[in-house]
């Protein structure tokens, strides 16, 4: 299939059957074979696996092979779509490069020699070396990765009962800040309720480039159809700037010094909503008197935004609450401060009294799930080797500080650690400052993967235990909270292909193997049971299977929260416009504005981003999405480009203080002429992922450095040499 028609069946939803029989269903001979005397045509409701939104979708079945994924309509937050990521799942079941059998490791490291072995000795073999370690330097020698997935459980669960108090999950490379921020501020983390907003500001949130979702659809519907205005600032003209009313390229690390301009006019004019503030909120008169000194022309300086251009924003923003929300976006921390900047928007959304409103931030409904009970275990005895106590109190206790961590375990401090337990993660590929992350491979005494692909952290492994996909596997039942809440069900669409397990079946394997069985006593379906015994219908779990997706009817709600006498989930009982938990945690109780670190001579600042087409960098390895971005390139203004001698297409290299890459460059006035940008989830090292070699890796260039108070990767604090090779 060519890139055109690949696009034509992912915007559409559908996969033409006649199309996926010839480029996607590259069975195995035996496997076709073996499938003789199956169903002829079944038409399964499952959960996609492709990025984080789970998106309800049918998949086709003929003859115990995947022909198709159509959309599942029954699902309102999928919206009747399936994206480009979405029907590329069939590839990521048929792909010949997956792992396909357990393998250790018997050459050095990196060298890429394996040795298949069946399930028991791979087991074995992990098991023994866990065990060792823990005897020799205790269960707190260990460490263990993941990212979230519907079996995740069950490995986070395997890492508390093994006694380990060091895990660390992908939020810290992600939306460490902005839950910390609006949890500080709200007590909770509400949505966004873009379809119906009026008035949107984003500060570099690219939504629709590069994340496309069912709510990139209601964005695109309020804006295109100029239900709602869009001002977005982004130091590069992306997608988004595109469609966006106004754009404006601002100087990176100054969104903050934006955000408290726009206060300074809202409270001094009288524009902010005197009764929610009064009746919800707590410490205006002391964030009144603060942000004085932040007036648009201060902060015109700071951004490089007029100043009767702020003035305006903010007249406009205020005139349209409640249904005008400041986005808070789903991508990374940026910069040291980058909580500061996210609680300047948690409060000003909050004073324009948006909270709980049609067309403003709404409150994640639930729906209630049963739970399983088994055997409790031990609490971890020792503390963390991140240190999250002393170094960032406030940050989330089973997430961690991935690069804090880091630090410490290549320290040896306050204790060894020499086990790496990864699950559904890449650290090579995620984590700044790749040569670090390396280092740290390198001195475990035993690292071990549990993947579907041979990652870069893969290919340094000791042993890696190939997971089934999400199409081959039962998984637990899953609720997306929201504006629309949902229970998901995901179901095997066919048999396993390979010599895989889920994710549960390891860890009941490792378990047993460590002499912790009694904590995972019970099966899947025990498990699925309990789950969805509270659902409002007869057969819960008939109905699921069924349907793959319960929604109830009565949402979206607004105003539940909206009583005098609702208490927040905060010290107070109220929205904290100023902050005592900050406070006592030795932060500042409101939002104060630090200048970002000037770009020096010669310099560029690295501004990173994402495409839709793939999830962070486990997709760019799939044949149909890599079709549509082969390799990443460089981007950088006309103007510095030719005083380098750079034309496009040019082979440039970019050197941080941690390492260099080489790739093309792409000259644009599309950015500014401080900044080059590059994509994430390319120049992979291992052999196994070939179509992402090409390109340069982010992470080889980028440096460590953290927000100070979520702890979360600061990914834009890094300045960058550019050179013509």
């Amino acid at each position: 299939m060519n890139r055109r028609g690949f696009l034509k069946m992912a915007t559409g939803g559908a996969v033409g059957a006649a199309l996926l029989q010839t480029e996607a269903c590259r069975v195995p001979l035996q496997q076709q074979k073996a499938a003789k005397d199956v169903v002829p045509r079944l038409e399964i409701p499952t959960t996609c696996d492709m990025c984080v939104n789970k998106c309800s979708m049918i998949a086709i079945v003929e003859k115990g092979v995947l022909k198709k994924l159509n959309p599942n309509p029954e699902n309102p937050k999928s919206k009747g779509m399936l994206c480009a990521r979405g029907n590329a799942g069939i590839q990521q079941l048929y792909d010949t490069a997956r792992i396909k059998h357990p393998m250790i490791r018997t050459g050095e490291r990196g060298e890429g020699k394996w040795k298949v072995v069946g399930w028991d000795e791979a087991l074995d073999f992990a098991a023994q070396k866990l065990s060792a370690i823990k005897e020799k330097y205790g269960p707190q020698g260990t460490l263990w990765s993941s990212s979230a997935s519907f079996q995740e459980v069950f490995f986070r669960n395997l890492s508390q009962a093994f006694g380990s108090p060091n895990s660390v999950r992908h939020p810290t490379l992600c939306l460490a800040s902005v839950n910390l921020a609006y949890s500080v501020t709200f007590g909770t983390v509400p949505s966004f309720d873009v379809q119906n907003a009026r008035y949107i500001i984003m500060s570099g949130a690219n939504r629709l480039e590069s994340f496309i979702t069912p709510d990139t659809m209601d964005l695109i519907d309020s804006t295109t159809e100029r239900k709602a205005r869009l001002i977005y600032l982004d130091p590069r003209f992306t997608k988004t700037a595109a469609k966006a009313d106004e754009w404006y390229p601002i100087k990176p690390g100054t969104d903050l010094a934006f955000i408290l301009a726009m206060l300074n006019v809202i409270i001094s004019e009288n524009r902010y909503n005197k009764e929610f503030v009064s009746t919800y909120c707590s410490g205006f008169e002391q964030l009144a008197e603060h942000v004085k000194q932040y007036t648009p022309d201060w902060a015109a300086e700071e951004t490089q935004i007029p100043a009767k251009d702020i003035f305006r924003i903010a007249r406009e923003f205020s005139d349209a609450a409640p249904r005008a929300i400041y986005y808070a976006g789903r991508r990374s921390s940026w910069s040291r401060d980058d909580f500061s900047m996210r609680r300047g928007q948690a409060i000003l959304n909050a004073i324009v009294g948006n909270w709980d409103r049609q067309g403003g931030m709404v409150p994640n409904a639930k729906v209630e799930l049963g739970e399983l009970m088994f055997l409790p275990w031990d609490d971890p005895v020792a503390p963390r080797v991140d240190e999250l106590d002393k170094n960032f109190p406030l940050a989330a206790k089973g997430d961690g500080v991935y690069l804090k961590l880091r630090e410490n375990v290549l320290a040896g401090q306050p204790y060894p650690v020499k086990a790496w337990m990864i699950y559904k993660q890449d650290p090579m590929s995620a984590i700044p400052e790749q040569e670090k992350t390396l280092q740290m491979l390198r001195q475990m005494d035993f690292v071990g993967v549990i993947d579907i692909q041979m990652s870069d952290t893969a290919w340094y492994a000791d042993v890696i235990l190939p997971e089934s996909t999400y199409l081959e596997r039962l998984d637990p039942v899953e609720m997306l909270g929201g504006i629309r809440p949902v229970v998901l069900y995901r179901q095997p669409v066919v048999k396993p292909l390979h010599d895989t397990k889920p994710a549960f079946e390891i860890v009941q394997g490792l378990a047993k193997r460590l002499n912790l069985s009694q904590y995972f006593d019970y099966t899947m379906e025990q498990w699925i049971a309990e789950q969805v015994k509270p659902l409002p219908m007869d057969l819960p779990l008939d109905y699921m299977k069924k349907h793959g997706v319960y929604s109830p009817p009565q949402y979206p709600k607004y105003g539940s929260t909206l009583s005098p006498d609702h208490r927040f989930v905060t010290k107070s009982g109220k929205i904290e416009l100023l902050s005592e938990r900050l406070r006592e945690a030795g932060y500042d109780p409101l939002p104060v504005y630090h200048q970002p670190s000037q770009v020096p001579e010669g310099k560029f600042r690295l501004v990173l981003g994402r495409h839709a087409f793939f999830t962070h960098a486990s997709t760019s390895n799939n044949p149909w999405l890599n079709s549509f971005s082969p390799e990443n390139a460089l981007w950088i203004h006309p103007k510095p480009a030719d005083s380098l001698g750079i034309t496009d297409a040019s082979l440039v290299e970019v050197a941080s203080g941690v390492g260099s890459v080489r790739l093309k460059a792409r000259v644009t006035p599309k950015i500014r002429t401080d900044c080059v940008f590059m994509q994430h989830g390319y120049g992979k090292r291992s052999p196994w992922l070939r179509l992402a070699n090409s390109g340069g890796s982010d992470a080889q260039l980028i440096e460590t450095a953290w927000d100070t108070v979520s702890g979360g990767a600061a990914l834009h604090e890094t300045f960058v040499k550019v050179r013509k090779v």
